[in-house]
């Protein structure tokens, strides 16, 4: 099994509908989201915890279910597996990703990236370099979010080009980069669906 669930904020921009699947929650999600400093953060937190809630109430049947949350932007994305997993997303628009930053791109490079990643993205075409920094940067975080690290890791540390096979990396939507690990590298039963309504 392995099912991933995404979805826009403005599913819960609607003070109403915020409250409502607010009260759904439990208490540590509500924990959570109260912790958040702004609106936006707010209703990221809410629709993780709506999609994880919905992803288990589909999977019931599993006997075991490993999951992870990602958020970026406008957008929420969790993942559903009954093996090790891990998701990113993240927004080509961010400050940080920005390809008119090229100086800031290479220094994330050059600091981020074992030797083969970094030779990879140097030598890359100008207009190459934006999606090569999302696709290595999300395969890095998603692993380290599989393996239970988060930012914790040296990111110079894993191989995404070693591991190429357990990835799979896609345009989610417009501007939006996602990558997601798994630990047998098997997405024949990958399954990936917009929660458009709730």
């Amino acid at each position: 099994m392995l099912k991933l669930y995404y979805g826009h904020i403005k599913l819960v921009k609607d003070p109403e509908q915020f409250d409502k699947w607010f009260e759904k929650m439990d208490g540590q999600r509500k924990d959570k989201i109260l912790r958040c400093k702004n609106e936006v953060d707010k209703q990221r937190s809410l629709l993780a915890g709506i999609l994880l809630h919905f992803g288990l109430e589909n999977n019931r049947d599993e006997k075991q279910i490993f999951y992870s949350i990602s958020h970026s932007g406008n957008y929420v994305i969790c993942v559903l597996s009954d093996r090790s997993v891990g998701i990113d997303i993240e927004n080509k628009f961010r400050s940080i990703f920005s390809e008119a930053k090229e100086e800031q791109l290479d220094k994330i490079a050059r600091k981020c990236f074992t030797m083969g990643e970094s030779i990879y993205f140097l030598s890359a075409e100008e207009e190459e370099k934006q999606e090569i920094m999302l696709k290595l940067w999300t395969r890095k975080e998603s692993y380290s979010k599989a393996i239970g690290k988060g930012l914790g890791i040296d990111f110079s540390l894993i191989d995404t080009q070693k591991k190429d096979a357990l990835y799979w990396s896609d345009w989610l939507e417009d501007g939006y980069y996602c990558s997601l690990y798994v630990e047998d590298g098997f997405f024949g039963d990958l399954k990936l669906q917009e929660i458009v309504s709730l």
